[in-house]
């Protein structure tokens, strides 16, 4: 019986020492996904934030545009690129806020 409760003894630190292996392992990977959670939020609202100031920059370029300044001379004012000055315009542009043209009626 003395092999037998040395073998269950021997079984048990073994047991134990695999067991803290794997608590240890549990806890870095939850430490880990919690990190991973806390910068996809920080992602998240960094891309809100940038779809805001891109809105805003493409609406204040167009205000600019209005005022009869050239894309060109819009992308010299801010050092951006005239294609980028145009690329905002265009993607920030909203179809209410800007009517492409008249349209056609019946009495014309």
């Amino acid at each position: 019986m003395s092999r037998q409760a040395a073998a269950l003894t021997k079984a048990r630190e073994r047991r134990r020492a695999l067991d803290a292996a794997r608590d240890e392992q549990d806890r870095r990977v939850e430490e880990a996904t919690a990190e991973a959670l806390v910068a996809l939020e920080a992602r998240r609202e960094a891309e809100q934030g940038l779809q805001a100031a891109t809105a805003t920059l493409g609406e204040t370029l167009r205000a600019l545009l209005a005022e009869d300044v050239s894309a060109e001379r819009a992308a010299a004012l801010l050092e951006l690129d005239t294609a980028e000055v145009r690329r905002l315009t265009k993607m920030t542009e909203r179809p209410a806020a800007t009517p492409a043209r008249p349209v056609a009626t019946g009495s014309s």
